[in-house]
Parts: C-alpha cells; sequence; structure tokens
C-alpha cells in the first residue's frame, strides 16, 4: 500500500494543487493527512476539495482546525476522521487523535494530553500507524532551528505503545524523519521545503518513505 502522508495544508491554493501534483506521480492508495489542514476562515471550501480528490483521505484536526469540522469530515464522500478505533486498510490499522497536544505555544485545543493519550489503543504493533499533529519532543520538532518542540509525554507514549510509523507535522521548520526507538516517525509538514511524504508500506514490513521537495512536482 502507498500512503501520501502530508499535514500543515491549512487550505492553502498552492499546497492543494501539488498534491494533485503528487497524485498524478506517484499514485497513492491513501492520503493521510496529520492535521491543519483548514484555516479559521475557508474551512468548508477546504474540505470540499479534499474530498474531491481521487483517493479516500483519512485525517485528524489539528490546532487551526476547529471541532466544527469533524462532522463534514465523518459525512464526507471521501473524508473520514481518524480516532483511537482502528481504521483497518490491506492489513494496516490507523489510529489517530486530533488536536494539538501540550506544547510552549498558545494553541485553542491543546488541553488535556494525557487524557488524550489515555484513549488510545496501548501496546500496539508494526503493522499501525499512529497519526497526530504535534511531533514527539526530539524528532523532527525544531523551532527556528534553536528549540525542541515536541511532545515528551508523546515521545514516551509512542516508547510504550511501539507502533510501526508516527506521522505528524505542526513544526513546519523541520519536516522529516527519524526513529524513536522501534517506530519511525516522519514529519510530514507542507512548506517551502517539503511536500509532505510518500510511503509504501505493507503488513510486516518496515515502511519506506521518500520526502518529497517541491522541485519535484513542476
Amino acid at each position: 500500500m502507498r500512503i501520501y502522508a502530508v499535514a500543515d495544508i491549512h487550505g492553502k491554493r498552492h499546497h492543494l494543487e501539488a498534491m494533485y501534483g503528487v497524485l498524478d506521480k506517484y499514485q497513492p492508495d491513501l492520503v493521510v493527512a496529520a492535521g491543519d489542514l483548514t484555516n479559521f476562515f475557508n474551512w468548508r471550501t477546504s474540505l470540499s476539495q479534499l474530498d474531491s480528490l481521487k483517493v479516500p483521505v483519512m485525517a485528524v484536526r489539528g490546532n487551526t482546525d476547529l471541532k466544527r469540522i469533524e462532522a463534514p469530515l465523518k459525512k464526507g464522500r471521501n473524508l473520514s476522521l481518524l480516532t483511537a478505533s482502528p481504521s483497518r486498510v490491506d492489513g494496516i490499522s490507523f489510529v489517530g487523535a486530533s488536536g494539538t497536544l501540550v506544547l510552549p505555544f498558545a494553541s485553542r485545543i491543546c488541553l488535556g494530553e494525557n487524557k488524550r493519550l489515555s484513549t488510545l489503543p496501548c501496546p500496539m504493533d508494526e503493522n499501525t500507524v499512529l497519526v497526530v499533529h504535534p511531533p514527539p519532543k526530539g524528532i523532527c520538532d525544531r523551532v527556528g532551528g534553536k528549540f525542541s518542540a515536541g511532545s515528551k509525554n508523546l515521545a514516551g507514549f509512542i516508547r510504550l505503545a511501539k507502533p510501526g510509523l508516527v506521522l505528524c507535522g505542526h513544526i513546519h521548520e523541520h519536516p522529516g524523519k527519524g526513529m524513536l526507538g522501534k517506530t519511525q516517525v516522519v514529519n510530514c509538514a507542507m512548506g517551502s521545503s517539503s511536500l509532505g511524504a510518500v510511503i509504501d508500506i505493507k503488513k510486516g514490513g518496515s515502511p519506506q518513505v521518500n520526502l518529497l521537495h517541491p522541485d519535484e512536482i513542476r
């Protein structure tokens, strides 16, 4: 199965146009969006455009996605909201936690980190993909190249749960990948240096991650 992983679309037209190019070139089976699909204003348009993509879209909310987008995600023709209840595709389980977990800057929906993490299945296994908005502390989480802004509690949960793959975003300046124990973590934020990642994954195998640069889709 081929996944196109993205985060931090923010409803921006050039991000959506870049996504169309990635879909045409790489032909993924599934889009997984790790939050900040919309902005605070034109969220209906953003969701409508995502719902029109040629492949299914699984998503969680980020800090610019207010709770009101959950109903359209659940009712969309091509959209689905990832939750603590696993969604299974080709032997792979997808689980998600919406919102922005506690970080060192303000967010309207960052409260209740431990409560949110406690709803997720634990332990997980190598065939589970965990989708969250913020990165775990120490993995692709540097703000301005100066300080680590990831979630310490999320990092601890990942070490305990041991999913095969974690998809996140939020820190636009630090897209990339890294290992946390035996878990592959991918910050798939869209930005000036990244269009997310194409990931090939199969049951019992290690994820093969291809980080995408904007120059590839022109």
